[in-house]
């Protein structure tokens, strides 16, 4: 029968009592992990899990099958099993509990490799007797010796499929810089190429024709809006404004004074 255990408080459940646990227990939404295969399942998903690994391949030789083939997952798992023995040997000054459950929790094959998943297996498996802060210090040893072996095993076996998909990602960010760097030169050559088409002058000229003056800054927010409008932008950039007052300058029939511009009157 297909066994699992409760994410939430650890306790075992065989199939028949998950309903039941869930309804007067852990009043809260199904999240149960099987203790064999160590798949996560939510909501009504574990009704579909009916059968798990056989007897066969839970009692085997470790990490191999009866067509010999050796899965990955049970290889991991064996030299998770491994490391967590090695400990034992390895720690002569552990506090007897510490060492009283590695020697306990290294006879079994199925060991969580999640630090939550592993708190909720000893406590299963120790029928919750167990003292959560050994359990944590436990978890603490293993990680450091994890933590450990990790630099060894990169250097040591370089991944040609990581490197290449690392390549790939490098020459994918190159690609989609180019068309960026395109956009963006595109956008700046039609700011500029707008900017030489319209005719400040001209529009300078038809604001101020019929008016006795007006303010500079109100004749230049008029000159302005009448490029936003014209150019489709939603503002003038700073090198806008510079051309427009650049042209303002050159304009020859018009007087400012006192940032009061007006039409010169002719003699």
């Amino acid at each position: 029968m297909v066994v699992f255990t409760c994410n939430y408080c650890g306790e075992s459940l065989q199939k028949p009592r998950v309903e039941k646990h869930y309804s007067f227990v852990c009043r809260t939404e199904k999240f149960i992990t099987c203790v064999d295969c160590f798949k996560d399942f939510r909501g009504e998903e574990y009704v579909a899990h009916t059968k798990c690994i056989t007897e066969e391949e839970r009692y085997a030789a470790k990490g191999s099958l009866p067509n010999g083939v050796i899965k990955k997952g049970e290889v991991k798992q064996e030299s998770w099993v491994d490391m967590i023995k090695s400990i034992i040997d390895t720690e002569p000054n552990l506090p007897p509990p510490h060492k009283n459950l590695l020697n306990t929790i290294s006879s079994y094959n199925n060991i969580p490799r999640k630090k939550q998943k592993f708190i909720n297996f000893i406590k299963s498996s120790s029928g919750g007797r167990a003292n959560l802060k050994d359990v944590e210090a436990i978890w603490n040893i293993i990680e450091k010796y994890k933590n450990q072996q990790k630099p060894t095993t990169q250097n040591t076996t370089p991944n040609p499929k990581q490197e290449k998909n690392e390549e790939n990602m490098k020459k994918r960010k190159n690609t989609d810089a180019k068309p960026k760097e395109q956009s963006k030169k595109l956008k700046a050559d039609k700011v500029q190429e707008d900017i030489d088409k319209f005719s400040f002058q001209g529009k300078i000229l038809e604001i101020l024709t019929g008016k006795e003056s007006i303010s500079t800054k109100k004749l230049q927010k008029k000159v302005l809006n009448a490029y936003i409008k014209w150019s489709g932008q939603s503002e003038c950039s700073e090198k806008t404004i510079k051309k427009y007052e650049k042209k303002l300058k050159k304009v020859p029939n018009i007087n400012i004074t006192d940032n009061i511009a007006c039409i010169k009157n002719e003699p």
